[in-house]
């Protein structure tokens, strides 16, 4: 502006002399001038004036600007003069005629990985040097960093905290302190307890853009961007730069972590692992970098789609085969079908599932034939390791699979590998018709539907009557009873009762099976409230398999119910990380934070989960009872709408939730409204109580609320576990009645 050029140059006149306007940035606008008692060019950077709408505080800036004079640091940009005059409010330090990082990637896109490496080096050291002195950068961006004769300067080095200090309430003028593109998910979120980490992954996402030709996330608008730094985890960087070495992706997904505490603890160690992982580019293979192993997804190349069942039946057989070989850390299921038919490359695959070692294959059966095709691949370089072709008869599958086994485990003691366990398949039945039925039961379970958990039970209940002995297909019954409780909408004691009996059959034929231990404790748990046996079952089930998420999944729950929050959130995480690519975890780890009080980590666990499932409607009914308790009604209306939608059983415990927000923000007359249409859902189909305890629990109605919760503890429905910890009855604690049914 014309104008304010004029009074800037009338204002500085004593001291600089300005000359011009470079540019506008988010904060300030920057001016070149001219010191003339030092006879050098400058850079006047003048705050914008609609900071001084709201909470105007210019001594405070003054103040914390004058504390990072004290930097000195060859990476750092030095401060040479700062001030108020005539209501302007100004820094000034050099002029760097070389132009920002912004202009080389305006010009060139992706950066060479040994440049990308230099520059993020010198910067993480120069943020180390500021994060021992307690200042934070908070705005790590490509405009920040510029370069003086090659080597990268960190610009405006604390200015962010300095802005915040100086202006009370900055949201309030539409200033955002901090780029949305390369903001870390506790700032997008509006943390204010901020640390070191918080720049790195500003820094990471810097060189993954170098690297990429791309930032980690875009989208329409900064609103889309900052909920994509919560939510998504952004993709493998060799995904678009397969060049890039293993072990320079593996620090920069470290330093992109959601949660600080699994980034680097300092941005100094992050230098040093990008410094490391240069060193050691050619990938000198070790037994400490190859002892993570995942089984892709075998392929149906049968005529009939019906064999698809087959083909993951055998990729679900070679997974557990291979994680009891002792030395591999083999990928979950979970994990590996999220990746199916996604057509991404070995390299690519690998770094999604941090894997070094890929077996993948194609099952052709047709009629009596099989033939199955297996291939193991090296990740870092896609290199085929070993592939064979197997043409049998459909009854010589098991052999084929101890056979695909042994090989595997040969070859990577051969290739990559010195010392590996000796494979130890353990076969539960004989019978090939049986062993068919049985992973056409799970292909349906893992479908998740009433209809595919009603075609499960056929299954499994064939394959029993095959071999009566096998005890996984009893395992298997017993998930299906148990659950089908929520997605058949039948009463509790309808399908605990037989989840039980056919989880003890299970143990009956074969104590040494984790599954059913598991399935045992959960019902034990949720439907007898047994507290003391659920948690005995809960231990032998992860005593004998300590990677099986799913038991530490429910042994989270049973914790969480008896109050136990911390130990609860532990058990939580410990399956997120031998699952992360389950939704059912993901969402899990929402709901122990909700009913933990702790709802912004709740808000990015469950947005995580919607990213990876955007049709799940329990996931939007949580996400809205979290906004809803966090006082955001508006996002909280947004999704119950939406997890209403869905027709069938899945709208009643929706319909209650939207009657409880409805009461929260003070609509009574809606919320009643809402629940006579559960009333009238009722008439139609069963309905939980609990449904109707929590409507009238939004609405405040003792009398009501008790009355549900004591049909609810009539039917032992598996809710009434949770009543300890339960936000929405925290109201009712206090009522007498409330403590006895407790």
């Amino acid at each position: 502006m014309p104008d304010q050029l004029s009074r800037l140059k009338a204002a500085l006149a004593a001291d600089y002399v300005v000359e011009s306007e470079l540019g506008r940035g988010g904060m300030a606008t920057v001016y070149l001038a001219r010191d003339p008692k030092h006879q050098r060019q400058v850079a006047i950077k003048v705050l914008h004036p609609e900071l001084a709408v709201v909470g105007y505080h210019p001594e405070r800036f003054l103040r914390e600007i004058r504390m990072l004079a004290s930097l000195t640091h060859p990476n750092i940009l030095p401060l040479h003069d700062s001030g108020e005059r005539d209501g302007f409010l100004y820094y000034i330090t050099p002029f760097i005629a070389d132009g920002s990082l912004r202009n080389r990637l305006d010009g060139r896109g992706r950066h060479g990985v040994e440049e990308v490496v230099q520059i993020g080096r010198a910067v993480a050291v120069a943020l180390d040097y500021a994060h021992r002195r307690d200042v934070l950068h908070r705005d790590i961006k490509p405009e920040n960093i510029l370069f003086s004769e090659g080597q990268p300067l960190v610009a405006d080095f604390g200015v962010a905290r300095a802005i915040t200090a100086c202006c009370d309430d900055i949201t309030e003028v539409g200033l955002a302190i901090g780029s949305p593109v390369y903001m870390s998910p506790e700032q997008a979120m509006a943390e204010q307890e901020l640390d070191g980490r918080s720049d790195q992954y500003s820094l990471a996402c810097v060189l993954y853009e170098m690297l990429s030709g791309k930032p980690p996330f875009t989208g329409p608008n900064a609103r889309s961007i900052m909920a994509q730094h919560a939510a998504r985890l952004a993709e493998p960087v060799r995904a678009a730069n397969p060049e890039v070495p293993t072990e320079v992706e593996r620090a920069l997904a470290k330093a992109l972590a959601k949660e600080p505490g699994d980034r680097f603890a300092t941005a100094f160690d992050f230098s040093e692992a990008l410094s490391e992982a240069v060193s050691g580019s050619t990938r000198a293979v070790t037994p400490e970098t190859c002892r993570t192993f995942a089984v892709l997804p075998f392929v149906n190349a049968s005529p009939d789609p019906e064999n698809e069942y087959f083909s993951d039946g055998i990729t679900d057989e070679l997974i557990n085969a291979l994680a009891k070989v002792e030395g591999l850390d083999v990928a979950s299921r979970t994990s590996v079908f999220s990746l199916k038919g996604s057509g991404k490359d070995v390299r690519s695959i690998g770094s999604l599932l941090g894997v070094s070692t890929i077996l993948d294959g194609t099952v052709r059966k047709a009629g009596n034939r099989l033939r199955i095709t297996a291939q193991l691949s090296d990740t870092a370089d896609g290199r085929l390791l070993w592939s064979e072709r197997y043409d049998r008869e459909v009854e010589d599958v098991f052999a084929v699979q101890d056979e695909i086994t042994s090989t595997i485990v040969r070859t990577l003691r051969a290739t990559i590998l010195g010392e590996l366990g000796e494979p130890t398949p353990q076969r539960y039945t004989e019978n090939f018709t049986a062993y068919n039925l049985y992973l056409q039961g799970r292909y349906y379970w893992n479908l998740r539907t009433g209809e595919s958990m009603a075609r499960a039970i056929e299954c499994f209940e064939q394959a029993i009557a095959e071999d009566p002995e096998y005890a996984p297909a009893y395992s298997g019954l017993a998930d299906c009873h148990a659950i089908q409780v929520d997605y058949r909408g039948i009463p509790a004691a309808d399908g605990m009762e037989r989840a039980k009996a056919e989880a003890r059959k299970a143990i009956e034929l074969d104590d040494t099976l984790a599954e059913a231990h598991s399935s045992l404790a959960w019902v034990m748990f949720i439907y007898d409230w047994d507290w003391g046996g659920s948690e005995r079952e809960f231990r032998r089930a992860i005593e004998l398999n300590p990677r099986y998420a799913t038991a530490r999944q429910w042994n989270a729950w049973r914790l969480l119910a008896l109050g136990h929050i911390d130990e609860a959130l532990a058990e939580g995480h410990a399956a997120l990380n031998l699952d992360p690519a389950s939704v059912s975890i993901r969402r899990a780890m929402g709901w122990l934070y909700y009913y933990a009080g702790q709802y912004r980590s709740a808000v990015d666990h469950l947005r995580r989960a919607l990213e990876m499932d955007p049709t799940a409607y329990e996931t939007r009914r949580v996400l809205g009872l979290t906004h809803m308790l966090h006082g955001h009604f508006d996002e909280a209306e947004t999704e119950l709408r939406q997890a209403m939608a869905p027709p069938g059983k899945s709208s009643a415990y929706s319909k209650a939730a939207f009657s409880c927000l409805m009461a929260a923000r003070g609509d009574r007359a809606e919320a009643e409204r809402v629940l006579r249409e559960l009333h009238a859902l009722a008439d139609e189909q069963y309905v939980s109580p609990v449904a109707f305890a929590t409507a009238h629990a939004g609405l405040e109605q003792a009398d009501e609320t008790l009355a549900w919760l004591e049909k609810a503890r009539d039917e032992r429905r598996g809710w009434l576990a949770y009543l300890k910890v339960e936000p929405l009855l925290k109201w009712l604690r206090s009522d007498r009645r409330f403590g006895e049914l407790l």
